[in-house]
């Protein structure tokens, strides 16, 4: 009888010497240097759990079946768990290509696409019903505008290609948890307009629909599109806001401001911002923004987190998270 398949992350949790066979994408084929002036490859294979980089020297038992790997091809990868500074480490001995017939099985290509853990059917209503509670018209009717015409693009987009929401539907739910987040603090910030915060928050990533590929079942993540490579989801999301607000007949001054929270949210431009932000809206957008990014990566790290590892390394928050709960009963 054969093996189980495990996920990437069943099977780094599986133990030292335990045997895995999983399937994944390929995400990245890279060639490297070593110390001696030679080179390596570097694969990274990814499923819905996690992502992996082999690396495969000249001596790898995959090296020659690595050699023929491209980006978004499905593999069978198999081998033992290892251990490297004190975490699991997959180490692989065998790696061949998915056959037509396996790359047809939905239960199988169901183990490579991440999927957001909430109903988005829920997320979309609790959406809409934010969307209505917009004071203003002409601004609630650009929202209305935006959404109707990407329709399954946004709900079915990812958030990012990494670090937090980078699965089906993470752009919903991002969007909607910051949507909820604004409405619980805007009354403590009357200086803050309503409309234009709440607008703000639910179109501030809609450029993402185009900045990145779509995420189709079978594959483990998403990629950078041309328009996303030339222009980036700030400039995208600030031209479908001048398109539908000048559609709806919204007045210049509040398109303006609008597209400014769109295009400063990112807050510096050493972080991509085309000008940091200079509204009260602009800066309530862009601090929830950064709120959710960085608490969402730190979900997604605790649930990748194995047993025994007290702390890992989270770019979001540049430097180590600790990953044992306090003990405070709840």
């Amino acid at each position: 009888m054969p093996e189980p398949l495990l996920t990437l992350r069943e099977a780094k949790a599986a133990g030292v010497g335990a045997h895995f066979e999983s399937i994944c994408s390929v995400t990245d084929v890279a060639s490297k240097p070593t110390r001696t002036g030679g080179t390596y490859q570097e694969v990274s294979l990814a499923d819905a759990s996690d992502e992996v980089k082999f690396k495969v020297w000249s001596d790898s038992p995959i090296r020659a079946a690595a050699a023929n790997l491209k980006p978004g091809t499905i593999v069978r990868v198999g081998g033992n768990v290892g251990e490297y500074n004190g975490r699991a480490d997959l180490k692989a001995e065998t790696l061949v290509p998915l056959t037509d017939a396996e790359r047809s099985d939905p239960a199988l290509m169901g183990k490579l696409t991440p999927v957001s853990l909430q109903d988005p059917k829920v997320m979309e209503r609790e959406l809409a019903a934010l969307i209505a509670a917009i004071p203003h018209a002409g601004i609630r009717s650009t929202v209305e505008s935006i959404l109707n015409e990407q329709g399954d693009r946004f709900r079915e987009s990812v958030a990012a290609l990494g670090m937090h929401h980078a699965y089906r539907h993470g752009l919903l739910e991002h969007t909607l948890r910051m949507a909820k987040v604004a409405a619980a603090l805007l009354p403590l910030y009357p200086k803050v307009d309503a409309s234009l915060a709440l607008a703000g928050v639910i179109l501030h990533d809609v450029g993402k629909v185009q900045e990145y590929t779509r995420l189709e079942p079978g594959m483990a993540k998403a990629s950078f599109t041309r328009a996303g490579n030339l222009h980036g989801h700030l400039v995208l999301g600030a031209f479908m806001v001048r398109e539908h607000a000048t559609k709806v007949g919204l007045e210049v001054s509040l398109r303006e401001r609008l597209e400014h929270v769109l295009l400063s949210h990112h807050t510096l431009r050493e972080f991509g911002a085309c000008q940091t932000p200079s509204t009260p809206e602009a800066v309530f957008v862009a601090r929830i923004d950064d709120l959710d990014a960085k608490l969402s990566a730190i979900e997604e790290e605790l649930r990748r987190a194995t047993s025994g590892q007290e702390f890992v390394q989270l770019r979001a928050i540049d430097g180590h998270l600790l990953t044992t709960p306090p003990k405070t009963g709840g």
